[in-house]
């Protein structure tokens, strides 16, 4: 606001100065045409009328000039305290009114003689020439007459009303300034007031919502500890049960004898029971903050089984699921079962995700150094809101009691102590793409850890 205000200023104060500097010189022009004409009046005269020499001359001429003042014809006379007629005579320093009185001024005499046409006279000088103490300008001309020798002619003019204007005009533009400096810095005052309530709002609403979500982010911490300890009590209270389903289905193998359809059926008890086994020991260690056992998995595989564990939902919910695995892909670093259990849990969301008739699909394929499993459906879409926070723990668009919102959190959690990563995002034109990646095994030696 303040470079505002001085810019206006100076540009105001620069037009004034060059107002004021135009009528000076339009003041000068005036002078300098006025001495001409009066020059041109005296030749004339003195042609036709030649004045006696000596004094008598020189009163003569300055009779014969002021005639030319006086005459209607030449439209201008001498005025008293604003306009000064001087005539010098030939071979004299001083100048003469045409009321008689001998007037000298060196600035004038220097002027006249080196045939400068227009000077500017101070204070002191144009009282000297009997105008008021302001500053004055001065028109000259010479008059050559012949065997009467050179005469000149002097119109001083003051400028005291184009200084009366210009202070007057300055004190409009001072109070003018002054009137503008005041609106702008009350109405700048008022905006900054305004912008500073503005950035305190501003300020304390984001300090609110810090410790909003300070507050949520511990809140959701707390419940995930909680979580946590049920779970491994849970995990604990599941192995005794679990023990007894594998015992009595090792017993009912002994029974069944040569009754095929129960023999599968006993074992694919035991191959469940014994993968429920080892999900529950590497969430263990995962809990506990230790690596998964890094081995070297084939992906195709790790499809196969979860879409072989996930098929019976996608008929019960009649929506199709179909794979398309390119071949010879490469093995991948990590946990074959954990891996299986993430990509469960991309499709059972895809799944829940449909409607009758709906479709959903499960690929993979390389994407630089890693192994990309992708699911996309068709069903209802996730908006790029949701899709930011859908690997938070327990959060989840599902109806209430329809889910829990852990399942993409434990995707998450596995692809990361994979040193991979989980995407969600909508789908082209309609549902929404799951991305799990996965480096590619290099050939470097890994020690599995049993």
């Amino acid at each position: 606001m303040l470079l505002a205000i001085a810019l206006v200023t100076g540009l105001a104060w620069w037009d004034e100065q060059r107002e004021a500097g135009a009528a000076l010189h339009d003041l000068e022009t005036e002078q300098t045409i006025l001495a001409s004409s009066l020059a041109a009046t005296l030749r004339a005269r003195l042609t036709a009328q030649p004045p006696s020499p000596g004094a008598g001359g020189r009163r003569g001429a300055l009779g014969i000039l002021a005639g030319a003042l006086l005459d209607p014809e030449n439209g201008r006379v001498e005025r008293s305290g604003d306009l000064v007629v001087l005539l010098s005579a030939p071979d004299k320093t001083s100048f003469h009114g045409v009321d008689g009185r001998e007037i000298v001024s060196a600035p004038l005499r220097g002027a006249l003689d080196h045939g400068v046409r227009a000077v500017r006279l101070t204070r002191s000088e144009a009282q000297q020439v009997g105008l008021p103490a302001r500053t004055a300008m001065a028109g000259l001309a010479s008059v050559d007459a012949g065997e009467l020798g050179r005469w000149g002619v002097v119109a001083v003019a003051t400028a005291a009303r184009e200084r009366d204007r210009e202070k007057r005009a300055l004190w409009r533009l001072t109070l003018g300034v002054l009137i503008a400096s005041s609106l702008v810095l009350w109405f700048g005052g008022i905006a900054l007031r305004e912008q500073r309530r503005e950035f305190t709002l501003a300020r304390e609403l984001a300090v609110a919502e810090a410790a909003r979500a300070g507050e949520h982010t511990l809140a959701r911490a707390q419940r995930i500890a909680t979580m946590g300890t049920f779970a491994l009590g849970i995990t604990h209270e599941v192995a005794t049960p679990l023990g007894v389903i594998v015992g009595r289905a090792e017993q009912l193998l002994g029974y069944v004898g040569g009754d095929e359809r129960a023999t599968r059926a006993a074992k694919i008890i035991l191959s469940q029971a014994d993968r429920i086994q080892q999900i529950v020991r590497r969430f263990l260690d995962m809990a506990r903050g230790g690596p998964p056992c890094l081995d070297r998995v084939d992906p195709s595989e790790v499809i196969r089984a979860a879409t072989a564990s996930v098929e019976h939902r996608f008929a019960k919910a009649r929506v199709s699921l179909a794979t398309d695995i390119p071949p010879n892909l490469p093995a991948v670093l990590g946990e074959g079962a954990l891996l299986e259990h993430a990509l469960v849990n991309l499709l059972l969301n895809a799944c829940d995700a449909c409607t009758a008739g709906e479709h959903v699909e499960v690929t993979a394929r390389i994407d630089g150094d890693r192994v990309a499993f992708v699911v996309t459906d068709d069903g209802v879409g996730i908006t790029e809101d949701h899709a930011s926070r859908a690997t938070e723990p327990f959060f989840t668009t599902k109806l209430e009691g329809k889910g829990s919102g852990l399942g993409l959190a434990i995707a998450a959690e596995i692809a990361k102590s994979h040193r991979g990563d989980l995407t969600i995002a909508p789908h082209a034109g309609r549902g929404t793409r799951a991305c799990i990646q996965i480096p590619i095994a290099n050939g470097n030696l890994y020690v599995k850890v049993k």
